[in-house]
């Protein structure tokens, strides 16, 4: 699959060639944007959800060395929130 342009002047600028960017196609299209021709990105979502979360609690963790797990789940939860 070849990128659009746009997609092709993102993957320049963040330095990085998507092996499979219809992956990358599916994970930035909206889950409105399904058909049945056309699969829907709730598993990336979930996916991405959880990698977030990892590198931010990973963050927090860093920062934040003498504090205790429910004070960090509370900034996680308030970096990672849909709000």
């Amino acid at each position: 699959m070849k990128l659009s342009s746009d997609l092709a002047a993102f993957s320049d600028r963040i330095g990085h060639r998507f092996a499979k960017p219809e992956l990358l196609l599916r994970a930035l299209t909206h889950p409105s944007m399904t058909s049945p021709n056309r699969d829907n990105n709730q598993r990336l979502e979930f996916l991405g959800d959880r990698v977030l979360a990892l590198v931010i609690a990973d963050l927090l963790y860093e920062h934040y060395p003498h504090e205790e797990e429910g004070a960090l789940a509370k900034r996680l939860v308030a970096l990672v929130r849909r709000e």
